[in-house]
């Protein structure tokens, strides 16, 4: 009897619960996903807990592609997309019944899949290339209703964010002296000074970490900075943080990771003031927006004064800089009137020289016209 060839959609079923059954007594089917909520991997175990395995079974008043069971209980759907998705109500019916449900798409794209003109031709080498991860084993999960995997906030529910704080050793940018300077990454995104947890804070002076909270006149404001104990001065957090090789030769001394404090809950630290609960309105502290009022600069409102003190000594930091910037400016301008000068003297030079030797070799030709009349 000759065989009936299988569709994609068919032959992707025929897999996945061909993997399952091997798999049921006692056996590990790993799934990989990323977490609908915090874009984190996710591993499943798909045979963890299943007794038994139904493929096209109408369960309740659905039809999954495979329905997993634990001792007659529906606990997992799974479902094979190829050319549209599953009815709403299979969606549904899991929700409503605390069922997983995890899909498996044929025409998901990977890396390695080009870009062609035929557009057919990439969808049939792109479905080709996911049943090759099928019969392999490599179990990618490309939609899911899977419970997110973090800690959650005892308050909100929220999964708390995954921090991570390292300190490492590097050569001040001024003294080129050793200096230990920390960095802080939250979910992928920068982390900077200004917050860390107090926890944070502690963990980076314990491991040898200088920070206060500065002037910059780059940043135009104060903010919690790495210093450098020999010379006193701020490691800027542009280049340790926007700078791509600005870690390249450092030393990393140690780590801290750990998941939380929560965005929406907790309280936010400032080592000037201490904590403050603020973390649904703005990320400054209300004690340093009021002290920022009380020194910003006379001369320059938009801006924090430099020092004080400091201004109140040697005059206001703004009026200073403007005078350097203006004498640098006028120290260009005579450079300039100086090389254009030179250049036009130059220039006069080379046509005198020309206008010598226009009326020397005059003389000459008129010298030879007259000895020629003579003889």
């Amino acid at each position: 009897m000759p065989r009936v060839s299988q569709t994609p959609h068919e032959e992707a079923v025929s897999t996945i619960e061909k993997l399952v059954t091997q798999k049921l007594e006692g056996g590990c089917l790993l799934a990989t996903a990323s977490c609908n909520q915090c874009s984190e991997e996710l591993t499943l175990n798909l045979v963890e807990g299943v007794s038994t395995v139904s493929r096209g079974k109408s369960v309740g008043t659905v039809r999954p592609d495979l329905s997993l069971y634990d001792n007659g209980e529906v606990i997992r759907f799974i479902e094979v997309v190829d050319s549209h998705a599953p009815e709403k109500n299979v969606h549904e019916y899991a929700l409503k019944n605390g069922i997983e449900i995890v899909e498996f798409h044929l025409r998901a794209e990977r890396s390695f899949i080009g870009k062609r003109r035929n557009k057919a031709l990439d969808i049939s080498l792109t479905v080709k290339a996911r049943l090759k991860e099928l019969s392999d084993g490599r179990l990618l999960i490309d939609a899911h209703n899977l419970l997110c995997q973090r800690p959650k906030c005892e308050e909100c529910g929220t999964p708390l964010p995954l921090r991570t704080v390292t300190v490492s050793t590097t050569d001040c940018w001024n003294c080129g002296q050793n200096v230990n300077i920390a960095v802080g990454n939250k979910d992928g995104e920068a982390l900077e000074q200004d917050y860390f947890s107090t926890e944070e804070t502690v963990f980076v002076r314990e491991n040898g970490v200088t920070l206060e909270r500065r002037f910059s006149a780059t940043a135009g404001g104060k903010y919690l900075a790495n210093i450098c104990v020999k010379c006193d001065q701020i490691q800027g957090n542009f280049f340790l943080y926007m700078d791509p090789l600005h870690d390249r030769f450092n030393l990393q001394v140690t780590e801290r990771q750990a998941y939380g404090p929560c965005d929406r809950c907790a309280a936010r630290h400032c080592w000037s003031h201490g904590e403050y609960m603020d973390y649904q309105g703005s990320s400054q502290c209300p004690a340093c927006v009021v002290e920022a009022e009380r020194v910003m600069c006379p001369h320059n409102p938009q801006r924090e004064c430099f020092y004080p003190s400091r201004c109140a000594d040697t005059e206001c930091y703004f009026l200073n800089r403007n005078r350097v910037r203006q004498r640098d400016r006028e120290k260009q301008l005579e450079q300039r009137n100086l090389i254009v000068q030179e250049l036009k003297e130059e220039k006069r030079k080379k046509q005198e020289k020309w206008d010598q030797e226009s009326r020397d070799w005059a003389t000459l030709q008129e010298w030879f016209d007259q000895h020629k009349r003579n003889n």
